[in-house]
């Protein structure tokens, strides 16, 4: 099989609502970045990124229960893991004290060099959470110059490299329904987002956070906007289409809610449940705002979006209204 990422298609590695997800994310680790540099950015997030893949390595081992005492089942829990997120092992070959396995699908490919460099932070800190004996290491890596990325795991303090132990095998992956996977991407996806923002709040205070964030997340909601509109086949670009677009991106964060008002010059929305309500920053609203209002300029930029009540401020709805400038 080629090793080179991108060879498979994407939802293979990703649903469509974790997709979603991943690149609000991945926009906001971007801004970041811009912000402080790739280094400041990868320790002002390190904090945050490994008490989620400690404790996540954990909570998944436990549930379905995964033993990781040789290298055969760490390779299995490691390919599960990866699975979960959206990264697709193969080829993997056995040597003596450790293997190699190469990337076949990630879809952090051709997104950041900053976020590769974080996604090895995270590879190499999670896998003391369930065997201390071995270690991670990226021994090729698209962002270094190689022809795809490979990774290794071998026991500390010592070489793999040899004679092949086994030829290369397929190593079994732990079925879960479409809509358990789902729901992992989303939870690991949209606390990631979290993560980010806070990193970002701690990085520049909240009002620089938020005016940092909007030119990012207004041009992944243009990006958006694009490419639903194309998907949906929907022509009257007014309040209820803007709407519906945006409907379809809340689905990711698993809103619930009732539409109270809806013509088509404005359309009203209530929301009581969604899975950034708990979100630690308020900074949550005002960026999902701001991308909301990308999908409103790339439809009929004579409309905008209003965030008129915020859960992540305390109120116990979120409520929104679509309507025409004045």
């Amino acid at each position: 099989m080629d090793p080179v990422p991108n060879k498979k298609k994407p939802e293979e590695g990703l649903t469509k609502n974790a997709r979603f997800l991943y690149n609000l994310w991945w926009s906001t680790y971007q801004a970041l970045v811009d912000a402080a540099g790739s280094d400041r950015a990868l320790e002002l997030i390190k904090p945050y990124m490994k008490f989620h893949f400690d404790a996540g390595a954990q909570i998944l081992g436990n549930k379905y229960k995964i033993k990781t005492d040789d290298l055969y089942s760490i390779a299995a829990f490691t390919k599960f893991t990866n699975w979960l997120v959206g990264t697709i092992f193969g080829n993997y070959q056995f040597f003596e004290q450790g293997f190699t396995a190469d990337v076949h699908y990630c879809p952090a490919a051709n997104l950041s060099e900053a976020l590769c460099y974080l996604n090895e932070y995270n590879s190499k800190s999670s896998l003391p959470a369930i065997n201390s004996d071995y270690e991670f290491i990226y021994c090729k890596m698209l962002v270094r110059g190689d022809p795809f990325c490979q990774v290794m795991i071998k026991r500390k303090g010592h070489t793999i490299w040899g004679d092949i132990v086994k030829k290369p095998v397929e190593i079994p992956i732990l079925k879960v329904s479409d809509e358990e996977r789902e729901f992992w991407q989303r939870a690991i996806f949209s606390q990631q987002w979290i993560y980010a923002t806070n990193a970002l709040v701690d990085f520049v205070g909240k009002e620089k956070a938020v005016e940092i964030l909007r030119p990012y997340m207004r041009a992944l909601g243009m990006s958006l906007a694009l490419d639903l509109s194309k998907e949906m086949e929907i022509k009257d670009h007014d309040a209820i289409f803007i709407a519906a677009i945006i409907e379809r991106c809340n689905q990711a964060a698993n809103q619930k809610g009732t539409l109270s008002f809806q013509t088509p010059e404005r359309v009203e929305k209530e929301i009581t449940e969604c899975i950034f309500a708990n979100a630690s920053q308020d900074i949550c609203a005002d960026a999902l705002e701001a991308r909301a209002n990308g999908i409103c300029e790339a439809i009929n930029p004579e409309y905008k979006f209003i965030s008129l009540k915020r859960m992540c401020k305390g109120d116990k709805t979120c409520k929104w209204v679509i309507i025409k400038h004045q």
